[in-house]
């Protein structure tokens, strides 16, 4: 065969198989591991590993995959509270280094039911890469694991460094803790409804992982993780999902804000209710609770503080 005529026939399997990515039964921002596994050598996608523990990467990883690291690569290593979002210098620093140019198609996956891997596509979005071509892994390391798909261990085959040049950061996807107390809390816009993502017990002060306890007042608690299966880590049926969310009463014509902990919670909602449901009007509070604990001039409901849960422990 022609080398060129083999060339045009490669690149056209490669666009059908893009094709393939959005189908009638899915959103286009979760992809299959069937479908990674037919394209782990294609050339515009990079494959992102951000699971809970950077050092196992080279344990065990998918093919072709590169590490990101959760808590140095996806925070603000500058700025307090250390849950906020890269900053735009940080953020391009991080497309350059991984080879990402705007054109790259991105595959994220963690071994954490999606969260930190939600983490990395919400903050690209933020900064201006087409959401189309973010998309995340259905059932990420665990189901893949299962399955016994292509793995490699060692560090990874690094790919050539690009120069990203990112937008400001979207404000339309993010909200600050001032617009949620000005908004929510003193009620300058009663339509706005306030997710809560955290664990029940980190909602109702039973386990306090900052300086107190307790909930944003007229926040609802709804476990953003419970959307995924425990067992493969794989998302839900979507009308399961959707009847979660309107039984608490977050429809797709409220404007939401949503928050947990440190910004990873809240960010898997955000991908959920926006990009698998449709919800059009979702921002992450990317401060958290514990952004809010800390501030002690905002309020908190069912407060608690943290050496009072120390005290009645002993």
């Amino acid at each position: 065969m022609h080398k060129q005529t083999k060339s045009i026939m490669i690149l056209l399997v490669w666009a059908l198989a893009f094709a393939g990515i959005v189908s009638a039964q899915q959103p286009s921002s979760l992809v299959e591991a069937e479908w990674l596994k037919a394209n782990l050598d294609n050339p515009n996608i990079r494959i992102l590993d951000v699971s809970k523990n950077p050092k196992d990467f080279g344990k065990g990883h998918i093919t072709n995959a590169l590490s990101v690291d959760r808590h140095l690569d996806l925070g603000d290593t500058t700025a307090l509270p250390p849950t906020l979002y890269p900053n735009k210098e940080q953020f391009e620093r991080l497309m350059g280094r991984l080879g990402i140019t705007p054109d790259t198609t991105v595959v994220a996956y963690d071994d954490n039911k999606s969260l930190y891997a939600a983490r990395l596509t919400t903050i690209m979005e933020a900064y201006g890469h087409d959401p189309s071509k973010l998309k995340i892994l259905n059932g990420g390391w665990v189901y893949w694991e299962g399955k016994e798909y292509p793995m490699e261990t060692g560090p990874a085959k690094m790919p050539a460094a690009t120069r990203y040049s990112a937008s400001a950061a979207d404000q339309s996807r993010l909200v600050s803790s001032s617009e949620i107390y000005r908004d929510v809390v003193l009620g300058a816009k009663p339509g706005v409804m306030l997710l809560d993502a955290r664990p029940a017990d980190e909602y109702q002060a039973k386990k306090i992982r900052a300086v107190r306890g307790g909930n944003v007042p007229g926040s609802i608690n709804l476990t953003g993780a419970n959307f995924m299966s425990d067992e493969d880590h794989r998302i839900k049926p979507l009308d399961e999902i959707r009847k979660m969310l309107t039984d608490a009463g977050f429809t797709p014509d409220k404007e939401i804000y949503v928050y947990c902990h440190s910004g990873d919670r809240s960010a898997h909602a955000h991908w959920v209710l926006r990009h698998m449901l449709g919800y059009e009007n979702v921002r992450v509070n990317d401060s958290g609770w514990k952004g809010w604990a800390e501030t002690l001039s905002y309020p908190a409901k069912d407060q608690a503080w943290a050496w009072q849960a120390k005290e009645a422990a002993k």
